[in-house]
């Protein structure tokens, strides 16, 4: 018999018969459970040979592979059963809900990524026998050699505790961040803690631990008292249910306290902010500070951020992860432990950590030329941001419930027109049945074919639109039932108990430096169509209140006018005149009042595709109209404004040489790509610097705004508040008597956030909900 001793869930697959078995260590090195064949089936509810595929569906953290959303251990394990494998899934994709559907559609490539993966080699070629891997046969200096090499740095010093240092220091290597945990023992003593720590000033780093809930609640605080010696305090959760503690707190968050550092810190903010606490003073959020150096990195994981400019390991906790083999081999880890638990460790390093990353990052800051950009405008948006998650927006829930039943009828109705035009019902969302209708029973002309079969996306749909009344209508409920599921739907689920919806805002996500939202994602609100702007009449103000809506107008426009120094474009805009019938007079060849809609619709997605990059083809597309007739009006906008073609190409150059785009506020962007030998790659990295300096110098307007603005109404004492950001709009809860004070407030904080060449002009608007505003 064969008995696999690993951490490692992939070696499931390899138990192939009964005389091969694993012998899974879960933690520790005294925790094992040796799995058979049915051992494994019941532990992940497929046999072992159904492993990989039930692992590339699910996903595995250990490897550092995502699944598909939705898609969890159970029902993984039924898909796999039910349809015997990954190529049996899709092929029946027809057959799953419409939300599953979607994910799996949308994920396919990455499962079959993770596929491919998760299969052992059962071919590598092995040049060893069983002596030759007796333990102990090695040499320190080619261990030592390989693990630097792969920066397998946390591994290397475990594998050299568990051999008491046989093996030699790694030259260069990290050293281990250890903390000394004190837990205060009472409400009492936290409360003096505080007090005592407030008292003192300078930098207090910290980390919380929070509830898993929508609206986190603080259930642990740890605070560095002294980060020379490692010593750090905990707060247990509990403790901030006394008022004593809670007021002691608010002292030690008082302008007057300490400056505090932390990583990722907006969800604390918005924790306190929900026990009437305010952390006004933030210094360094170690995330964001990364996040500006590096846009690119997209996850400013704390222990990555520590390893890479504090060369400093977080130790590991007591018990190794999931998949990671313990190698402490004289002791069981953990065994007659005493003293702080590992939710207080583990927080406590964390705080530690960021106390090590303060001076490194800080003088990073500095050296790259973005301390102006993190200290006086991304910095203070941490909190306005915390603020806006805290307060929400006000919804109408019974809207909504209108606007869902209202869009349920309208798809049974668009369902039964489509039932009609083939002439019987049949499943609308089902993608096989529906490639069925069309192409065999209709005859349409198939437009692309994919693994499962011919396409029957909305770019296809697109393409066939004319040919059969059945498309307009299948396009027609595809989008009214996306307004359905997703935003009738979505945002009901969304609505908090105090009628209210609280999203999150991002603003280390987007490499350009434009702000997002998620749970849920309110900057999707669908605006273009008639059905989509109904949603607006359900964000409404609060009781006794009324939105302002304030909008930027074209700043985008205005930023390349700027960026360009093009004097046909300042000139149309330092005179107020609109500036698509401009554009589209200049590049048709006729005077403004001969400018058709047409025309002018034509000069917007010109004048909106070169923010993007977009060349003759992409504008063709767009426009639906041959390449050739795209590069003629290409030709004429550049004769027109030639500054912005020069500035086009310069900005593209400039990139290339020095390796990133930068923006008036020293906002960079890395775009390495521009000198891939590959030119399609060198190609996309030529639209994005086009696209970083315009939409980054857009995005930083946008954030100086929302910093200045928030920080007025507070100086000024109003109660009115800022409640949502969408895009290049700013939307308050005004009262009555603080409107129109709040409104001149507005204009002046937003036309004033940077000098252009070109004015910044901003629409402002009042009324009971968000459409009575934008009317």
């Amino acid at each position: 018999d064969v008995i696999i001793v690993t951490g490692d869930r992939d070696a499931y697959q390899l138990v192939e018969d009964p005389h091969i078995k694993v012998l899974y260590n879960r933690r520790g090195v005294s925790d094992y459970v040796l799995y058979d064949e049915a051992g494994i089936e019941e532990r992940t509810g497929v046999s072992p040979a159904l492993y990989p595929q039930y692992a590339a569906l699910r996903g595995d953290p250990s490897d550092n592979l995502p699944g598909v959303p939705g898609v969890g251990e159970k029902t993984a394990a039924r898909l796999i059963n039910k349809y015997g494998g990954i190529d049996g899934i899709y092929e029946h994709i027809d057959e799953m809900t419409p939300k599953l559907r979607e994910n799996l559609i949308e994920n396919e490539e990455r499962v079959r990524r993770n596929l491919q993966a998760m299969i052992l080699r059962r071919d590598a070629p092995v040049d060893v026998d069983v002596t030759d891997l007796h333990w102990g046969n090695f040499d320190p200096e080619e261990v030592a050699r390989v693990f630097e090499f792969l920066e397998f740095n946390s591994l290397y010093r475990r594998l050299r505790e568990a051999l008491d240092g046989r093996l030699p220091e790694l030259d260069g290597g990290t050293s281990v961040l250890e903390a000394e945990v004190n837990v205060s023992s009472s409400a009492a003593g936290s409360a003096r803690l505080l007090r005592d720590l407030a008292a003192a000033g300078g930098r207090l780093p910290v980390d919380t631990a929070l509830s898993d809930d929508r609206r986190p609640r603080i259930t642990g605080l740890a605070l560095v008292s002294d980060s020379e010696n490692g010593d750090v305090e905990w707060i247990p959760g509990a403790h901030l249910d006394d008022a004593a503690v809670v007021d002691a707190l608010r002292v030690l968050l008082d302008s007057d306290g300490p400056v505090i550092d932390g990583h990722r810190i907006k969800p604390t903010m918005r924790a306190l902010l929900d026990m009437g606490l305010d952390l006004s003073h933030l210094e360094l959020d170690t995330a964001l500070g990364a996040y500006l150096l590096d846009p690119a990195d997209g996850r400013y994981l704390l222990e990555d951020l520590l390893r890479k400019y504090a060369k400093l390991e977080v130790p590991t906790e007591d018990e190794p992860a999931q998949g990671q083999l313990g190698l402490d081999l004289t002791a069981e880890q953990g065994a007659g432990e005493s003293g702080p638990g590992p939710l207080a460790r583990g927080h406590a390093r964390r705080a530690l950590a960021v106390s090590r990353l303060v001076e490194p990052l800080l003088d990073r800051i500095q050296e790259e030329g973005v301390g102006r950009l993190y200290h006086e405008i991304e910095n203070p948006l941490v909190r306005v941001l915390a603020k806006m998650e805290h307060v929400g927006v006000a919804v109408d829930r019974d809207e909504l419930v209108r606007l869902r039943d209202t869009l349920v009828a309208e798809c049974d109705r668009l369902m039964h027109r489509i039932w009609e035009d083939a002439g019987h019902e049949f499943n609308v969302n089902s993608t096989k049945q529906l490639r069925e209708v069309l192409f065999e029973e209709l005859g349409l002309e198939p437009q692309k074919k994919t693994k499962t079969g011919y396409s029957t996306d909305a770019a296809t749909l697109e393409k066939l639109r004319g040919a059969h009344p059945i498309v307009d209508h299948l396009l027609e409920y595809r989008e009214v039932e996306k307004l359905r599921s997703t935003y009738a739907q979505g945002l009901l689920d969304a609505v908090a108990p105090d009628g209210r919806i609280h999203a999150t805002f991002n603003q280390m996500v987007a490499r350009t430096g434009r702000l997002s939202s998620e749970d849920p994602n309110l900057h999707n609100i669908p605006v273009r169509s008639e059905r989509g702007r109904e949603f607006r009449r359900a964000f409404v103000a609060a009781e006794g209140c009324r939105l302002l809506v304030a909008d930027y107008n074209q700043i985008e426009l205005r930023v390349i006018a700027h960026l360009a120094q093009d004097p046909g474009l300042i000139e149309a805009f330092a005179e107020g005149r609109d500036i698509h019938t401009t554009t589209a007079a200049s590049v048709f060849g006729v005077p403004e009042d001969q400018v058709t809609p047409e025309m002018r619709a034509k000069a917007k997605m010109v004048s909106y595709g070169l923010a993007y990059g977009m060349e003759a083809y992409g504008l063709g597309q767009r426009l639906g109209i041959p390449t050739e007739e795209a590069t003629a009006i290409l030709d004429a906008y550049f004769a027109a404004f030639p500054n912005v073609r020069s500035y086009m190409e310069r900005v593209v150059e400039e990139t290339r040489e020095r390796g990133y785009t930068e923006t008036e506020f020293g906002r960079r962007r890395r775009i390495p790509e521009l000198n891939s030998p590959n030119y399609r790659v060198r190609q996309a990295a030529e639209r994005q610097a086009m696209n970083a300096p315009i939409q980054g110098l857009a995005a930083d307007i946008f954030k100086v705004a929302l910093v200045r603005l928030d920080a007025a109404i507070e100086e000024q004492g109003h109660s009115s508040r800022i409640v949502l950001q969408i895009h290049d709009e700013i939307m308050l809860e005004v009262t009555p008597d603080e409107a129109e004070e709040v409104r001149r407030l507005t204009v002046d904080t937003m036309t004033h956030a940077a000098e252009l060449r070109v004015p910044l002009e901003v629409h402002v608007a009042i009324g009971d909900s968000w459409a009575d505003a934008k009317g």
